[in-house]
């Protein structure tokens, strides 16, 4: 395993195999490389992204947050698909309610036949919202998952 500091704010460990993305490779697949990091695996066609928001006064809340990504999302993503939320509690407490702060879902992408999974995970720590993008191709979305849950159980907080 390996280890990412993101925003001087979270610690990851992410799997061996994965190269960490340049700016051109995070703008080739996110538009945008500003507030962001990834690392990708060629051979088993995974990214895995982290971006980061600074969150406001109007905007607190880690499943808004979410709803305003998935909107953003439909919008932008050829053959948007929702397939589920869920719950995960990133932070580690213990909470009196659980909020769906995870998202799976599917997309073409562009104009191949190709299919990619994608999960997404948006979590509160500090004054930013962190977003972690998981993304596969559908044929080994289900394979590839537990790699996904090592990934977000090693988050810690600074």
């Amino acid at each position: 395993m390996n280890n990412a500091s993101i925003n001087n704010e979270i610690n990851l460990a992410y799997p061996d195999g994965f190269q960490v993305m340049g700016e051109e490779e995070l703008t080739r697949y996110f538009s945008n490389p500003a507030d962001r990091w990834g690392a990708y695996d060629a051979n088993q066609h995974i990214i895995l992204s982290v971006s980061w928001a600074k969150a406001g006064f109007m905007k607190s809340d880690p499943e808004m947050h979410l709803y305003d990504i998935e909107a953003r999302l439909r919008k932008t993503l050829v053959n948007y698909q929702k397939i589920q939320s869920y719950s995960y509690d990133v932070t580690k407490k213990k909470k009196k309610y659980k909020i769906k702060n995870g998202l799976r879902f599917e997309h073409r992408v562009n104009d191949s036949a190709r299919v990619h999974v994608v999960d997404l995970v948006v979590f509160k720590h500090k004054k930013h919202f962190y977003s972690v993008y998981y993304i596969t191709r559908k044929a080994n979305a289900a394979e590839s998952r537990p790699a996904f849950q090592e990934i977000l159980q090693s988050i810690n907080l600074a």
